[in-house]
């Protein structure tokens, strides 16, 4: 594997990208098929995902009984493994969840160790049966096609974390996946600034953003008059360099970009990219004036 150290040897200085594939229900395989036929299900899904790493241009690390340990030298090697593993298995017998982050680690006899490995593990463990999902702090990394697939999911609180972590997933390209495809923009990036417009009101928010709260209701943050919105209707926040939007309606909200694509959220986020319409329970077509205009500078 090259691991971008010379000879994959020092024991510390190393930054890799740690994947963790576990099978789904693999107690249950064995109620299902019987003791022999889920062994022998077991042990080839696992020689499948140790053959996926290393097409990927990883390794398997460690087994166990159900699942493997991998590193990779890159965040998009990672992702590329992930979903070789997942559509491997998505017609058979067996299907796997996967989780990934990308960081400093340390390797001694063989082994990895430290923070990166425990946040990889923990949101492997947040997985649903089919899902990948893989921290933002890796997110920001991946080259833009990879970067595309993705979707933010919530905050996770971890053990051994001040602050929650930022979990997305990864989608396939016949979901129906609620993000207008943007380039995401890097931790490092300059302030932040959203800029909204409705009815000749205008609100400019900055970084730190506090949670920004439209709908029908006076104490909302911005007010709409219309009867399509719920009182407390959507949130808006930054995190990390983005914004999202949330719903929390009845009718849904309909977010429009500068090119003309709609998407469609009912108690579900979508990211705010460039320039737009915000349309709260209403499509765009019938809104009238109820538009919330949104700029992001």
């Amino acid at each position: 594997m090259n691991d971008g150290s010379s000879d994959g040897s020092d024991k510390d200085g190393q930054t890799l990208a740690v994947l963790f594939a576990d099978i789904d229900g693999s107690t249950k395989l064995y109620e299902v098929y019987g003791d022999e036929t889920a062994h022998r299900l077991t042990a080839e899904c696992l020689t499948v995902l140790d053959a996926q790493a290393g097409i990927a241009g990883g390794r398997v690390v460690k087994t166990s009984g159900d699942g493997v340990m991998c590193v990779f030298a890159t965040p998009d090697e990672a992702f590329r493994a992930a979903t070789l593993m997942r559509d491997a298995h998505k017609h058979g017998q067996v299907s796997i969840h996967a989780g990934f982050h990308f960081g400093p680690v340390i390797e001694d006899s063989g082994d990895f160790y430290g923070d990166t490995v425990n946040v990889a593990a923990r949101v492997t463990d947040l997985a649903k049966a089919g899902e990948i999902l893989v921290t933002e702090d890796t997110v920001v990394r991946l080259s833009p096609p990879f970067r595309s697939s993705t979707r933010w999911i919530d905050k996770a609180a971890m053990k051994g974390k001040r602050e929650p972590v930022a979990i997305y997933e990864v989608v396939t390209e016949d979901e129906n996946a609620t993000v207008i495809r943007g380039p995401l923009l890097a931790a490092e990036g300059g302030k932040l600034r959203l800029d909204l417009a409705y009815r000749g009101e205008t609100f400019s928010l900055e970084e730190p953003m506090a949670e920004f709260v439209v709908g029908r209701q006076d104490t909302c943050d911005l007010t709409v008059d219309s009867s399509y919105a719920s009182r407390r209707h959507a949130t808006i926040q930054a995190v990390r360099g983005k914004v999202f939007l949330k719903d929390h309606s009845t009718n849904g909200t309909y977010v429009r970009s500068e090119t003309g694509d709609v998407a469609y959220v009912k108690r579900e986020m979508v990211q705010l990219v460039g320039r737009g319409g915000i349309f709260l329970g209403r499509e765009p077509d019938l809104a009238g004036d109820d538009e919330i205009r949104f700029n992001l500078p």
